[in-house]
């Protein structure tokens, strides 16, 4: 028999959603390509544990070349806590990256500021994702707004009021995405709100990627250091 958590996990992976989901994560990747600095550049990439919830593959590494696979850092954030009793997220101050300040180039962060909590835990991890760098972030995630919500695979409901949203995962047999401590999906208002809220408040812009014409995927980028002009 599945337990809690397992049957809550949406029955379209490795169907449609998932081919649609692989399709923007390579424009994802292709977009980071053409933003950030030189191949000698040290990045980090920033994911989630594997669970039986979260399987999001590392894909700047799988995808980079040799060259510049060697000089990606991989490191994976502790999952939030699951199944009945779980406790709530930890503070925001809690949320700490175990590298020194500005001990990268280029941090990216894939599919992970959804899932670590509530807009504090959120603002936490791009503050500690934005120290750790020392010339530029890149975070992405879904767009709420989109018809999609593509963890749970379910159209339109998302769009409710959270508390109505949360209620109808559970009728709907997905109630392992119902915690705002699993899943508390962004739209681009947020990551402009980060942004505005980093010290110094540095450059930064906001892009996407469209399924079936509408804003699908976010991704932010914050330079942290200005860039040579090019001749």
């Amino acid at each position: 028999m599945k337990n809690a958590v397992e049957a809550g996990i949406g029955e379209a992976s490795g169907g449609w959603l998932e081919r649609m989901v692989a399709g923007q994560r390579r424009r994802l990747f292709d977009a980071f390509q053409s933003w950030r600095g030189d191949a000698d550049d040290r990045m980090l990439s920033v994911g989630i544990m594997p669970t039986t919830l979260f399987d999001k593959p590392d894909y700047l590494v799988q995808w980079s070349d040799p060259a510049r696979r060697a000089r990606i850092t991989s490191y994976d954030v502790e999952p939030p806590r699951l199944g009945r009793g779980a406790m709530p997220p930890e503070p925001a101050k809690e949320v700490r990256l175990p590298f020194a300040d500005g001990e990268f180039d280029w941090v990216f962060c894939n599919e992970v500021i959804e899932h670590v909590g509530p807009f504090e835990r959120q603002l936490a991890l791009v503050k500690e994702l934005y120290r750790v760098a020392r010339k530029g972030v890149f975070v992405t995630t879904p767009n709420r707004r989109h018809p999609i919500e593509f963890h749970t695979g379910l159209p339109l409901i998302h769009l409710l009021p959270p508390a109505a949203w949360r209620r109808l995962l559970r009728l709907t047999g997905k109630g392992a995405w119902a915690s705002e401590a699993v899943l508390n999906p962004l739209d681009s208002g947020a990551l402009y709100r980060f942004a505005d809220l980093l010290p110094g408040k540095p450059a930064h812009d906001v892009g996407h990627k469209r399924i079936w014409g509408v804003k699908a995927h976010f991704f932010l980028m914050l330079e942290k250091a200005a860039r040579p002009v090019k001749a």
